[in-house]
C-alpha cells in the first residue's frame, strides 16, 4: 500500500466519508487520484463496495494500535527569552500546562502508558507521577545534548508508540485509539528551518526547508525498530550530538518513516517562544516578567508594543534577547549561569562610563546597564558581522582598533591581575579537573608568569574577553565600515598584550597564526621579550578558561571541545617557551618597549 492509499483510507475511516468528492475534499487529492486509490482499497479487500472495513483493515488497525507515549521534555527552552525558569512544558495557556493538555488528550484516546523525558528542572514534573501517573525517565545529558539523545533514552518505549515534543499545544488531540501506520505530523506552509518536506505522494523526504513541523509522530513496530537502530548509530556520533529527534526518523534513502500527517490552520502549534506563547495565549502569566517590565518601563511602552522577541545565541557568559520598539531594534543582555560569581557589574559600568569619556567610537552604544542585576539594553545593529578570524584582512582590522583603544592609556582603580583570577577560578571549580597532569601544568604555568612579570610592561585599561566574537564590523551611513569592540564584563587594568593572546585562544590559532595576529598589531617590530611575554599569557590565559569551563560545567553548562582546547594551549606554549628562550626573557632595549 502506498503511502496516499494510507491516507485515503484514514479519510473514508475517520472522516465516515461516503463518496469519492468527500474524500477529496478531506485529503485535498484531485478526485482521479482519489478514484484510483479507492479502487485499489477495494480490489486489495481493505474496503468494501460501500467502504465499510472489511476483516483485513480492522486486523491491520489491530496490529498497529498504539500502546504507548513519549513526551519530551528535558531541554531548558533556550528560544523562549525573556521566560526564565519554567520548562517549556509546563508553560500554561488557558490556564492548563501544555504537558497536561497532551496527557489529557492521549487518556481520552485509551492512551495511560506514558513517559516523559525529564532534565532541565526534572524536579518540577514529579507532580505528574502522582497526578496522571505517568513514568519520568531522566536524561542526565540534556545540557550537552538535543532532543535526539532524549528520545534515546526511551528508545526501548518506541513500539506503535507516539512520540511528542512536550512544548506543543495541540487545539484537537491528533491521537487515535486506531492507526494504522506510521506518521510525522507537519504544517502547510513553508518554514525554512525545517528538514523534511511534503512529496505529491503524502511522503516526507530530507529538505534544507520545507514544511513547518510539529514535533508530532506515531511510530508502528516496523519503523519503531529502524528508528531504535537511528538513535544508537547517531547519538553516537558527535557531529549529531545537538540534533533533533527527528533526524532518527530519516531512513538510508532520505524518506522519513511514515507518511505525512498535514495539519491545518492552528490547530498544532508549538510553542518555540515568548511571541508563540502571546499569540496562543495574551493573558498567560507566563508573559509576565521582569525584562518585558524593564522594557516597558525604560521606553515608556505597553508590552504589546514589544515585538519580535526572540533569543540569539547565547554567549558564554550570558544570554542575549533581540525585542523591537518604536520602529527600532534593540539587544538586551542578562547573565548566564554562575556569572555573579565571575564578573562585577560594577566595574563594567565603571568600565563604560570610561569608554565613554574617550568620545571615541570604541564600543557598543548602550542606552542602559543595571550594575546590580547585569541586565543591558544596547542598540542592535542589523548589518553587523562579528571578525572572522580565518580573513588576515579583518584580524588585522581588529588588531588596529585594539591597539588605538590601548592608546588611550585608560586608568581605573580596578586591575586584572592573571595569576590572581587564575587562583579565584581555581577555588570556584573546587575539585572539579578531569585532566590528571593538571598539578605539573600549572607549575609550569607559574614559571610562565615569573618570566612574564620580567617582561617589559605598561599597564592600562584592557578588555581581556579580546575574542574575535566580540569585534564586530558596523556598517556606517557612508556605506563605510568601522569596527567595535563589544562586551567589557572582564575588563579591568592590566598588561594590554594580554588582549592579544585571548584573542589568539579563542580563535583555536596554531603558532604561525599567532605570530601573524602579533605582527599586525605591532606593524611587524613587535620585540622579542614582548613576543615571548605573550606566548606566556597564551599558556596562562588556556589554564584560567581551562578553569572557568570546569565551574561553569558545575552550573549545568559544559565546553568539552573549547576546555580541551584551552588546556592544550597551557601545555604547549610552556614548551614553546622553554624551548625557544631557555635561559629566561631575552633581553630588550630600552626604545624597544612597546
Amino acid at each position: 500500500m502506498k503511502k496516499i492509499d494510507y491516507v485515503v483510507l484514514s479519510a473514508v475511516v475517520r472522516g465516515h466519508c461516503a463518496a469519492q468528492r468527500e474524500v477529496a475534499a478531506q485529503t485535498g487529492y484531485p478526485l482521479g487520484l482519489v478514484s484510483a486509490s479507492l479502487q485499489y482499497l477495494i480490489r486489495e479487500g481493505y474496503l468494501a463496495e460501500d467502504y465499510f472495513l472489511t476483516q483485513k483493515t480492522i486486523e491491520m488497525f489491530r496490529r498497529n494500535a498504539p500502546r504507548q507515549a513519549v513526551i519530551l521534555a528535558a531541554g531548558p527552552g533556550k528560544r523562549m527569552v525573556p521566560i526564565n525558569g519554567t520548562p517549556k512544558a509546563l508553560m500554561t495557556i488557558g490556564g492548563e500546562s501544555l504537558i497536561e493538555r497532551l496527557i489529557n488528550q492521549l487518556h481520552r484516546t485509551g492512551i495511560y502508558n506514558i513517559a516523559v523525558v525529564v532534565g532541565y528542572e526534572k524536579e518540577k514534573f514529579e507532580y505528574l507521577t502522582g497526578l496522571y501517573n505517568v513514568e519520568l525517565i531522566e536524561n542526565p545529558g540534556w545540557a550537552q545534548g538535543d532532543s535526539l539523545h532524549s528520545l534515546n533514552c526511551a528508545a526501548s518505549l518506541l513500539n506503535n508508540c507516539y512520540v511528542i515534543d512536550g512544548n506543543v499545544w495541540s487545539g484537537e488531540s491528533l491521537f487515535s485509539r486506531s492507526e494504522y501506520s506510521s506518521w510525522y505530523a507537519v504544517r502547510s506552509y513553508y518554514d525554512d528551518s525545517s528538514m523534511v518536506r511534503v512529496t505529491r505522494e503524502m511522503e516526507l523526504v530530507e529538505a534544507e526547508g520545507g514544511n513547518a513541523m510539529c514535533g508530532v509522530a506515531y511510530l508502528c513496530a516496523d519503523d519503531a525498530a529502524m528508528v531504535r537502530g537511528n538513535l544508537e548509530k547517531l547519538c553516537a556520533d558527535p557531529e549529531y550530538r545537538h540534533a533533533c529527534w527527528e533526524q532518527a526518523l530519516i531512513g538510508p534513502n532520505g524518506q522519513m518513516a511514515g507518511y505525512a500527517n498535514v495539519i491545518t490552520g492552528m490547530l498544532v502549534v508549538p510553542v518555540n517562544t515568548y511571541e508563540d506563547l502571546r499569540v496562543l495565549d495574551s493573558e498567560s502569566k507566563h508573559l509576565e516578567s521582569r525584562r518585558i517590565a524593564l522594557i516597558c518601563e525604560l521606553f515608556d511602552v505597553p508590552a504589546a508594543e514589544i515585538t519580535d522577541l526572540h533569543a540569539l545565541s547565547s554567549g558564554m557568559t550570558n544570554h542575549l534577547m533581540h525585542f523591537s520598539c518604536k520602529g527600532k531594534e534593540y539587544l538586551m543582555r542578562s547573565p548566564g549561569e554562575g556569572t555573579r560569581k565571575l564578573v562585577s557589574r560594577q566595574k563594567e559600568s565603571a568600565v563604560y562610563k570610561a569608554l565613554a569619556s574617550t568620545g571615541m567610537d570604541i564600543s557598543d552604544k548602550v542606552l542602559y546597564l543595571n550594575p546590580e542585576t547585569g541586565y543591558k539594553v544596547t542598540e542592535f545593529w542589523t548589518d553587523a558581522r562579528a571578525c572572522d578570524p580565518e580573513n588576515p584582512k579583518e584580524v588585522e582590522a581588529c588588531m588596529r582598533h585594539l591597539r588605538r583603544f590601548h592608546q588611550q592609556q585608560l586608568q581605573l582603580e580596578f586591575r586584572f591581575d592573571l595569576r590572581a583570577q587564575l587562583d579565584y577560578y581555581e577555588e570556584l571549580r573546587q575539585d572539579s579537573m578531569p585532566f590528571a597532569d593538571y598539578d605539573l601544568t600549572r607549575r609550569h604555568v607559574d614559571e610562565l608568569l615569573r618570566r612574564a612579570e620580567a617582561c617589559p610592561r605598561e599597564e592600562c585599561l584592557s578588555h581581556i574577553d579580546s575574542v574575535y566574537d566580540n569585534f564586530l564590523f558596523v556598517r556606517r551611513e557612508d556605506g563605510s565600515e568601522q569596527v567595535r569592540l563589544i562586551d567589557w564584563e572582564y575588563s579591568g587594568v592590566s598588561d594590554p598584550h594580554l588582549d592579544i593572546a585571548m584573542f589568539c585562544i579563542y580563535a583555536y590559532y596554531d603558532k604561525e597564526q599567532i605570530d601573524q595576529t602579533i605582527d599586525f598589531y605591532f606593524d611587524g617590530r613587535c620585540p622579542e621579550a614582548v613576543r615571548q611575554k605573550i606566548y606566556c599569557y597564551i599558556a596562562a590565559a588556556g589554564l584560567l578558561w581551562t578553569n572557568w569551563c570546569e565551574y561553569k560545567s558545575r552550573m549545568g553548562v559544559r565546553y568539552g571541545a573549547y576546555e580541551m582546547r584551552q588546556y592544550q594551549y597551557a601545555k604547549q606554549f610552556y614548551e614553546y617557551v622553554v624551548t625557544l628562550w631557555p635561559d629566561g626573557v631575552p633581553a630588550a632595549d630600552e626604545e624597544e618597549r612597546i
